[in-house]
């Protein structure tokens, strides 16, 4: 459906044009209609009318979730929605949640023709805010607080979010008794073995870290001033966000009690119900995801946007044990064929006769890993530990491309291919970029610089401890980058490098290597993660600390951002999907197993959701 048939929306109630009643139907019974129309206002307890508010709208018994924001004058239009029962509720960072029950059913006799709320100050919102927000509240007033700070956003908040860790309070024995799970804990989160190995830096930091945390978020006065960022407006408030339910619904196991859709209540607990890793979207509007985390269901699901349905696919371990094989990375090519890693291998699947199969590569080469794309000859490529694979679908075969600075000291993580061809692959601990010559089929090696003004944070002992001890993928000295996902442009000579710790965009020219930081402009920490190229060659990232996802636009060097509905979404991938008239991005909520759409409009839409709200409320006068 085009996007700008979306734009007639918003608060509560009201029918499609066309409801056509029975006689016993207009003597009381309601039938569901799939154009309702939900619309409203919001203002404040004083009567002021609230820009920038989100509103969420959810049926009954539903795996959907769609959410607006207000505009300049407080007031908000969904698209249109299917006729039943829903939960509906507006929220700001500093105001308690408001909710409302809302019938859309029938031709809504007896029914208000909006929903309007009014929203009461809240006087503690800290549980409330995003990472960013609690990043900006730690104080750089002294030496120590800024080297502390810096210490622990490279060490405490890579595998999940800072709100997730400073929503709460515990004094220094608690927070020591944190950090020693947090030293030995895998990536994933998984528990933590007692025979393996600590991660040096958060170990030779610990007691320092567990102290400076017992003074930002002890039982004491805290030093810490919390301050919320400004709510969306403009191009950023006339997103439409639909949240899916990802859990598998033969997987009981998997339901999510607490989703991070009501900001009072924090960051969802850890690893309550993970999964979706990447997705990306079919010429057919099917958005197809891997899962990450160890279950006997499902390596691969594919999501079906109008209903909400998903469908699982599962290739079985070798030998079978009666898990799934796990996944991470996902690419679809120009075929319609997904590719997605698993257990060490590729696999395919065809989406449209879904017939799956797994390409192991030679003993002799590297396994392939967790991230891939594919080039403009339908090639597929891989990280590997050590590199990067080069898939043929033709003929079956993998090239290797070997780093030069090897795997057990710079191990890969995110890949890309470019204009001509070359693979990209980033070595996120060492702040080097691997790159392919396809010609020669040999490999070269690019240098990220250091993060300005943060080397003079270090202290002398500071420095002999990264002469010793090697950055993690989630550990690192303060003045790494740390090159995570890369996405290029095809049409151009660009490849753009996600900088985790340096919170920027790398653009590099594919033919000089030469490199231009774009900063992200949001104040603290937002976690810029993966990038991804659309096909009029703007960047999208997402933002995994930030609980948002954002537009660079490489012609003007300007940023649009876009706060998503819930807190601790901890997204790790963002798509494009490029097949529909109108862009539509989508990124996953790793951490409590969910992904958002994202659809945009333009002021015209919003100007004919109003047009017709007011024509409306004019039919039941």
């Amino acid at each position: 459906m085009p996007l700008r048939r979306f734009a007639v929306c918003v608060v509560l109630v009201v029918v499609a044009s066309a409801l056509v009643l029975s006689a016993a139907g207009r003597q009381g019974s309601r039938r569901a209609t799939s154009d309702a129309m939900l619309f409203g206002t919001v203002s404040s307890a004083a009567g002021q009318p609230m820009e920038g508010v989100l509103i969420s709208a959810r049926g009954d018994g539903k795996r959907i979730t769609t959410s607006v924001y207000t505009d300049e004058r407080g007031r908000y239009f969904f698209p249109p929605l299917e006729g039943g029962q829903y939960a509906v509720w507006a929220q700001a960072v500093g105001f308690e949640t408001a909710r409302a029950a809302v019938d859309l059913n029938g031709d809504g006799e007896g029914l208000a023709p909006q929903r309007d709320f009014s929203l009461k100050t809240l006087t503690d919102f800290t549980r409330q805010l995003s990472g960013p927000e609690y990043m900006n509240a730690l104080p750089e007033d002294t030496f120590e607080h800024r080297r502390m700070k810096a210490i622990f956003r490279n060490n405490c908040s890579g595998c999940h979010q800072p709100n997730f860790v400073l929503q709460n309070r515990f004094d220094e024995a608690g927070w020591r008794s944190v950090i020693d799970v947090m030293e030995r804990v895998g990536i994933y989160g998984n528990a933590p073995r007692l025979d393996s190995a600590p991660l040096p830096l958060i170990r030779a930091h610990k007691t320092e870290l567990a102290k400076y945390l017992a003074e930002m978020r002890g039982p004491g006065p805290s030093p810490m001033k919390f301050q919320p960022l400004p709510r969306p407006r403009g191009e950023g408030a006339r997103v439409v966000i639909t949240e899916y339910d990802a859990t598998a619904s033969s997987n009981t196991s998997e339901y999510v009690t607490q989703d991070g859709n009501d900001w009072m209540e924090g960051v969802p607990s850890a690893y309550e119900s993970r999964g979706p890793h990447d997705a990306e979207v079919d010429s057919r509007g099917f958005v197809w995801m891997v899962d990450s985390q160890d279950n006997h269901v499902r390596t691969i699901s594919r999501l079906d946007p109008k209903t909400g349905a998903i469908k699982d696919f599962k290739l079985d371990q070798r030998p079978a044990t009666g898990w799934a094989m796990g996944s991470h990375g996902l690419v679809i090519d120009e075929s319609d064929i997904a590719w997605f890693n698993a257990d060490g291998g590729l696999g395919k699947i065809n989406t449209a006769t879904e017939k799956l199969e797994w390409f192991e590569p030679p003993k002799s080469m590297s396994r392939v890993g967790g991230t891939l794309d594919v080039d403009g000859k339908g090639s597929v490529w891989t990280t590997t530990n050590d590199g990067a694979l080069r898939f043929d679908p033709k003929t079956n075969t993998f090239q290797e491309f070997k780093s030069l600075t090897p795997g057990n000291e710079c191990r890969t993580y995110g890949i890309a291919t470019d204009a001509d061809g070359n693979g990209w692959w980033a070595q996120m601990n060492c702040d080097m970029l691997g790159k392919s010559d396809i010609k020669t089929g040999k490999s070269l090696e690019i240098k990220l610089q250091r993060r300005p003004g943060l080397e003079q944070l270090a202290t002398a002992k500071d420095k002999e401890l990264y002469d010793l001890a090697r950055s993690q993928w989630n550990s690192a000295r303060i003045w790494d980058q740390g090159p995570r996902r890369l996405g290029a442009d095809r049409n151009g000579t660009a490849v753009y490098v996600a900088n985790w710790w340096g919170d920027n965009l790398a653009k590099i020219d594919i033919r000089t290597n030469k490199i231009t930081y774009y900063q992200y402009p949001l104040p603290g920490f937002a976690g810029v993660y993966d990038a991804t190229v659309d096909r009029n060659g703007k960047v999208w990232v997402n933002l995994m600390n930030g609980d948002r996802v954002a537009q660079f636009d490489p012609k003007t060097e300007s940023w649009t951002e876009y706060l998503l509905p819930s807190r601790g979404t901890e997204t790790r991938f963002i798509a494009v999907d490029n097949h529909k008239p109108t862009l539509e991005v989508w990124t996953p909520y790793w951490r409590t197993n969910r992904i958002a759409r994202l659809q945009f409009r333009t002021p015209e839409d919003l100007q004919a959701a109003q047009l017709r709200s007011q024509r409306l409320r004019a039919q039941r006068q």
